[in-house]
């Protein structure tokens, strides 16, 4: 789910289109019954994965065909974490809601995913908004974000909700729609609000409140210990692994998986996956623990400036 936001497949009508899309540059055909379709349905290739894209509610064909692009680049900005898409499909529901129409506040104002008969993301847009608003947004990013980890427990949810608001960033940052500079300042804008909600709680202890209680405890202090782990492994390796690695490494063995995980599994499996484990000993450091993860020195390492946040004209 989105993060600080307020953020049944729909598949009738209009054309069924499929289209082989090359990995940095993305063209698309939409072709609507009408000029205003209720709903409007397309299949078509983005690099390695196949978007089901379905429109539902008042949507131009003009705008339609700019936010399938839109989503055909979030989809291929996501091999800027290991050089593929961590599935071979995924549907994509696409809702319009034009709250906001005073043109404040985000061009997607809700979004999350779904996991019932396979993975859906589900987004809700405000078609009014100009297109640049929405290469702009990170919500987008953020939802596709949460495929690269497989369905997590609610007791641990600050793992899925963190490690998406930390990719939302670093992809952002990796595809040039921020610099470097600007990702950061937004991850340590992320953190400050996670600090100062509910101090009393561990990461843990807020998963069980729930979103609605201690959202940004929940999505920062999981981003934090996403960081964490990054950076330790890129030291200790010399720049020959990261989170990045990791998580292509998990894709390989474990994506895509049709059961709920424990955060301790998914962790124990990590670990699993290179020499020496980081991801089981930054548990036990944090998520019991009341507080918010120490990351200020962590932030000052310029191998964040020069590596995990530097902008990459190809994916991995």
């Amino acid at each position: 789910m989105s993060g600080p936001k307020q953020s049944t497949d729909c598949n009738k009508g209009g054309s069924d289109i499929r289209h082989k899309l090359p990995i940095i540059f993305v063209t698309c055909a939409v072709i609507l019954t009408s000029a205003y379709a209720s709903t409007y349905h397309s299949v078509a290739r983005a690099s390695d994965v196949t978007l089901d894209i379905s429109f539902s509610g008042s949507v131009n064909d003009g705008k339609a065909a700019a936010l399938t692009a839109w989503l055909h680049a979030v989809a291929t900005s996501m091999e800027n974490v290991y050089g593929r898409f961590p599935l071979p499909e995924v549907r994509v529901r696409v809702v319009s809601d034009r709250r906001g129409t005073d043109g404040g506040g985000s061009p997607v104002p809700f979004g999350r995913v779904t996991r019932n008969g396979g993975e859906m993301v589900e987004l809700f847009v405000n078609p009014d908004r100009p297109i640049e608003d929405f290469y702009a947004d990170w919500t987008a990013t953020h939802e596709f974000s949460h495929l690269l980890l497989p369905r997590i427990s609610y007791k641990q949810r600050w793992i899925s909700e963190g490690f998406a608001s930390y990719y939302q960033n670093v992809l952002m940052a990796r595809n040039g729609s921020y610099t470097t500079e600007q990702a950061l300042k937004k991850l340590s804008e992320g953190f400050a609000r996670g600090r100062a909600s509910r101090p009393e709680l561990s990461p843990n202890e807020a998963a069980r409140e729930g979103v609605s209680k201690a959202r940004y405890k929940i999505y920062w202090s999981g981003a934090a210990i996403a960081l964490l782990a990054d950076v330790e492994l890129r030291q200790r390796s010399g720049g020959l692994e990261s989170l990045d690695v990791v998580l292509g490494r998990f894709q390989e063995c474990c994506l895509p998986s049709r059961r709920r995980w424990s955060g301790t599994e998914l962790f124990t499996q990590f670990d699993s996956l290179i020499d020496e484990p980081v991801f089981m000993p930054l548990y036990r450091r944090y998520a019991d623990t009341r507080g918010f993860p120490e990351i200020e020195r962590t932030l000052q390492l310029e191998l964040l400036r020069t590596d995990v946040f530097a902008v990459r004209t190809n994916p991995n």
